[in-house]
């Protein structure tokens, strides 16, 4: 038996690299208002280069700390050291760039503590003085996403110990979408996933430009398709990955009609072309715009929805993208 009777939370934290941002996630946890005893952190290594590590070990006085070595895996693989090594009832996932609040602990107790209770968590909160990108893509997302939903990200999710290992816990074959897929692996399993606002953390590596946007969208859309091929029907990646396809098609279509008008002159063709591959974004963007009663997000979110597109079609063509070790941006 795994469990230490004082444990009742451990947190997982992945970390390569990550000196900027934490001593503001660990602090963060230091500040919980659930007390000290009552959970332990373990932060899981991928080989870092920096000060991530003596930084980390700075609050072992503060708090129930430890540190395993997992270099060279991806992150499902980090994640699930951590799990194998927890005494808590219960696992809490954050990312180094997340800053929970005081409540984050404590407030996810009940909720979890229900019998057949499942996996809850939330999206995440943009740092405060966020640019037009960050505030339009992600914006009021952590307060928006709320009650029983397809996923919630892996940066803010929480979930019994039990039921984690015995659905086997992060797929280690998926470099991105372990969370995604995981929580597909719960639902079908009859448990619900539950978004809850109260429990959203500040994300510091929230995309502030169009290129670092249009970077975490061809990361994260990596291994989007691979989960959507495995349950089509129920996939929570069915629209990312069919929208894809309709950019790809939009652009195939726009290089054909492009060629069409300079070879004819007939300029009729191109201009059917460009409104095709832009219907979808002004569409989608709408909808969105619309929803969160905020019309004058059209144009940025379509503009917004075309880069997605374009990012995540050139994952399904199969161009790899590299992750890029970047420090997060420093906000107030």
């Amino acid at each position: 038996m795994n469990e230490h009777p004082q444990i009742a939370v451990s947190v997982i934290i992945p970390v390569l690299n990550e000196e900027a941002v934490i001593a503001r996630c660990l602090q963060s946890l230091a500040e919980q208002t659930l007390p000290r005893d009552a959970f332990e952190v373990i932060v899981v290594d991928n080989g870092s280069q920096d000060r991530t590590i003596a930084i980390a070990q700075r609050f072992d006085g503060a708090l129930r700390l430890r540190v395993l070595d997992r270099e060279g895996v991806p992150v499902s693989a980090m994640r699930n050291s951590g799990a194998a090594v927890a005494r808590g009832r219960f696992l809490a996932f954050l990312d180094a760039d997340c800053i929970a609040p005081p409540h984050w602990l404590k407030l996810a107790m009940n909720p979890l503590g229900v019998a057949g209770g499942g996996l809850i968590g939330a999206h995440y909160t943009i740092p405060p003085g966020s640019s037009w990108v960050a505030r339009a893509w992600y914006g009021d997302m952590g307060e928006r996403k709320r009650g029983c939903v397809s996923y919630v990200p892996a940066g803010s999710m929480l979930v019994s110990r039990e039921l984690f290992l015995q659905l086997g816990g992060f797929d280690e074959t998926l470099e991105t979408s372990e969370d995604c897929e995981f929580c597909q692996r719960i639902s079908a399993a009859g448990h619900t996933v539950e978004a809850i606002p109260a429990l959203s953390v500040v994300h510091l590596g929230t995309p502030q430009t169009v290129a670092a946007f249009y970077r975490k969208e061809r990361w994260h859309g990596t291994d989007v398709h691979t989960v959507f091929l495995r349950n089509m029907l129920r996939s929570a990646s069915a629209k990312a990955t069919l929208f894809a396809l309709y950019t790809l098609c939009s652009l195939a279509g726009l290089a054909v009609g492009g060629a069409a008008a300079w070879m004819s002159g007939n300029r009729e063709v191109a201009a059917w072309a460009v409104l095709a591959a832009l219907a979808g974004p002004i569409l989608l963007a709408g909808r969105a715009a619309a929803q969160r009663k905020r019309l004058g997000l059209v144009a940025p979110l379509a503009f917004l929805y075309l880069v997605y597109g374009v990012a995540r079609g050139l994952c399904l063509l199969g161009i790899a993208s590299s992750r890029r070790a970047e420090p997060a941006p420093t906000h107030a």
